[in-house]
C-alpha cells in the first residue's frame, strides 16, 4: 500500500481504478511482469456501499447499496462463486468485435484466479442437438473474496502500488502531438476533502463496476464534449438477467440425481450438471440455463424426510425456518410454511431415501470449501425446484443518465432507466417450453409447471430483479456509433484509455458475468503488456501460471 502523495510523485505504466475481479485480474499479472502498476480503490479495508442513484423503475433494479461495494477486493465479497463463461454462440448472435476463440484461452486462468477450477467436463457439449444441452456443466469456486486468494500478491514488493480511499473523479485528457486525444492519467480526490490531484500513467483502465464506470465517463463526456461527444452509446444498452422459478423438474423414481447437485470434483472445486440453451434456441431469442435445487425446508412439498427433519428441529429450537436470501439477481421468493403434520408425513414416507442420502450429506456439510452450499438432497418423489437464469435483451432505452450538475473533481448524481420488457418475459416462458420438449424426448425427466400458464408472464416479471450484473452500458463493438470500446477494450477515439468489467459486454449472455470478466481482464493484461514492452525494459512475458497464481 502507498499513500496518494507517494503515487502522485511517481509515473506509472498502468493506472487501474478499482480492486475487484476486473481490476485485480489485470493489475496483479501486469505488476508481476515488471510494469509499474497503480491500483486506485475508492474504499478501504472494510467494505462499504458505493454512491446511490435515482431509479426510474425501482421494482426492477436492486439498490446500489446491495449491488456495489467499495473496498479492497471490490464486489468479490458479494460474489456467489459460480464459474460459467460466455458461450461461442453469444459472440455470434450479437456481433461481438472479437471471436469466441479470442477469449476462451483465458478461461482456465480466470477460474483459478477466482479460487475455482474448470468443470471436469465441458461447459457445453460440442455439437449438442436440440434446444438445450442436457449435459452442460457449471462450477463453483471455493468461498471467500479475492483477498483470501491474493492478499499476499497485493502486498508483495513485486505487486502493484495500491492506494485506498482514493475516489477517481475524472480523467486527465490531453491532445498529443499526433493530434489524437490521449488519456494520461486520472483525477483523484483524497478522503480528507483536500483538492483532487492528478495521477499520471501511460495507460488507464477503468474497472470500478459497470454503473460507476458509466458515471465517471458520463461526467467526463459532459466536461469534455469535444473529445468524448462521439460516444453516443455511452450509458445505453444496460442489461442484466431474469432469475426465478415457475416450474419443477421430476426425475424417474430410480434416477440418480446426485450429478445435478453440487459435488466435489476430482480436480478441485464443486461442479454440477445444468441445462443450457444451444444455438438453436438462441436463433429463436432464448438464451438461458436451468438448474435443479431443493425446495425451502419449510415447504413440505419437497417430499424430503431430511429437509422436514431440519425444519421441525429448527422450530423446536425456536430458530427461524426462513431460508436466507443471498445477494444476487431475482426478487426474494415467497416461502411457504407447511403444517407440522405434512412434515411428519415426509418423515414417515421418505425413510429409505433419507437413510441412503445421509452419509453423503454429512460429508458435504463438512466440506471446508463451501460450508453453506445448497447440496441437492434426494427425496421420495425425486422432484426439485427448477430455477432459471436468462439473458435480458440489450435495449438502448435501458440506460444511465446524469441527474444533476457536473462539477470539477466531483462525481455527479445519476438516474437509471432499467426495466424488463414483455419480450424478455416471453422468452423465459418460451425457454420453459423448449426445455420441456427436450426433457420429454430424452426421457431424462419431465418439467412440471408450478404456475398456471395464464399467470406465468406476471410471475416471471415479478421475480425479475437485477442491478448486480451490470452489463452493456459501455459495450464493445466495431462501430463507434453504437459502442464505446473496440475489441481490445480501448475507448473509441481515446489513446491510452481502456475499460474492464461487464460494462464492455456486447450482450449479457446466459451466464453470470464474473468468470468472463476475469477472462477479459487477463486478455487485456496481455494486450497492455505487448503494447508497453517497447517502452518498458522491465517487462516480461506473461505466463498463464503467472496470471492465475
Amino acid at each position: 500500500m502507498v499513500t496518494l502523495q507517494t503515487a502522485q510523485n511517481r509515473r506509472y505504466d498502468i493506472c487501474i481504478t478499482g480492486s475487484g475481479p476486473a481490476g485485480l485480474a489485470a493489475a496483479l499479472p501486469l505488476a508481476e511482469a515488471g510494469l509499474a502498476v497503480l491500483v486506485l480503490e475508492a474504499g478501504g479495508h472494510t467494505p462499504r456501499p458505493g454512491p446511490g442513484a435515482v431509479f426510474e423503475y425501482p421494482d426492477a433494479h436492486a439498490d446500489t447499496a446491495e449491488t456495489h461495494c467499495r473496498g479492497l477486493g471490490g464486489t468479490s465479497s458479494y460474489w456467489g462463486g459460480r464459474i460459467v463463461p460466455l458461450a461461442a454462440h453469444d459472440f455470434q448472435q450479437f456481433d461481438w468485435p472479437l471471436p469466441f476463440s479470442g477469449l476462451a484461452p483465458h478461461f482456465d486462468a480466470a477460474a483459478a484466479f477466482l479460487g475455482g477450477h474448470m468443470p471436469q467436463d465441458a461447459f457445453l457439449q460440442p455439437g449438442a442437438k436440440g434446444y438445450f444441452d442436457l449435459e452442460a456443466q457449471e462450477a463453483l469456486a471455493d468461498s471467500g473474496s479475492l483477498l483470501r486468494w491474493h492478499r499476499s500478491r497485493i502486498e508483495a514488493a513485486e505487486g502493484p502500488d495500491t492506494v485506498l480511499d482514493a475516489t477517481v473523479t475524472g480523467l486527465v485528457l490531453e491532445t498529443g502531438s499526433d493530434g489524437a486525444l490521449h488519456c494520461t492519467g486520472a483525477r483523484v480526490r483524497p478522503p480528507d476533502g483536500a483538492p483532487a490531484v492528478s495521477i499520471r500513467a501511460r495507460a488507464t483502465v477503468l474497472a470500478q463496476g459497470g454503473i460507476e464506470t458509466a458515471r465517471l465517463l458520463l461526467a467526463e463526456r459532459a466536461r469534455n464534449p469535444a473529445g468524448l461527444g462521439h460516444l453516443a452509446a455511452l450509458g445505453q444498452y444496460y442489461a442484466g438477467h431474469l432469475t426465478g422459478s415457475i416450474a419443477s423438474i421430476v426425475f424417474p423414481p430410480t434416477a440418480d440425481v446426485r450429478a445435478y447437485g453440487w459435488r466435489r470434483q476430482g480436480a478441485g472445486g464443486l461442479g454440477r450438471r445444468v441445462f443450457r440453451s444451444t444455438p438453436q434456441a438462441m436463433a429463436e431469442g432464448v438464451n438461458m440455463f436451468f438448474w435443479a435445487r431443493n425446495r425451502a425446508a419449510a415447504d413440505a412439498g419437497h417430499g424430503s424426510g431430511i429437509l422436514s427433519a431440519k425444519h421441525l428441529l429448527a422450530r423446536l429450537r425456536g430458530h427461524s425456518t426462513q431460508e436466507p436470501t443471498a445477494p444476487g439477481p431475482g426478487a426474494p421468493e415467497p416461502q411457504l410454511q407447511s403444517p407440522a403434520w405434512s412434515h411428519m408425513r415426509n418423515l414417515a414416507g421418505d425413510t429409505g431415501a433419507s437413510l441412503r442420502a445421509l452419509p453423503g450429506i454429512l460429508r458435504a456439510r463438512r466440506d471446508p470449501g463451501r460450508e453453506a452450499v445448497d447440496h441437492l438432497i434426494p427425496n421420495g418423489p425425486n422432484c426439485y425446484r427448477l430455477s432459471y437464469h436468462a439473458e435480458q435483451a440489450p435495449l438502448a432505452s435501458n440506460r444511465i443518465e446524469l441527474a444533476g450538475p457536473v462539477e470539477p473533481d466531483a462525481l455527479p448524481e445519476i438516474r437509471i432507466y432499467f426495466d424488463f420488457s414483455q419480450a424478455d418475459t416471453a422468452r423465459v416462458a418460451r425457454g420453459h417450453e423448449m426445455l420441456a420438449q427436450e426433457l420429454a424426448a430424452s426421457g431424462l425427466a419431465r418439467l412440471r409447471y408450478d404456475v398456471p400458464r395464464e399467470d406465468q408472464a406476471a410471475v416471471i416479471r415479478a421475480s425479475a430483479l437485477d442491478g448486480y450484473h451490470q452489463t452493456g452500458m459501455a459495450r464493445m463493438g466495431r462501430d463507434p456509433r453504437d459502442s464505446v470500446t473496440d475489441g481490445d477494450c480501448r475507448v473509441h477515439g481515446v489513446q491510452g484509455l481502456y475499460l474492464a468489467g461487464s460494462a464492455i459486454f456486447r450482450s449479457s449472455g446466459a451466464a453470470q458475468p464474473t468468470h468472463s470478466i476475469a477472462a477479459f481482464s487477463m486478455r487485456l493484461a496481455h494486450h497492455l503488456l505487448r503494447a508497453a514492452a517497447p517502452s518498458c525494459t522491465a517487462a516480461k512475458t506473461l505466463s498463464s501460471a503467472q496470471v492465475a497464481q
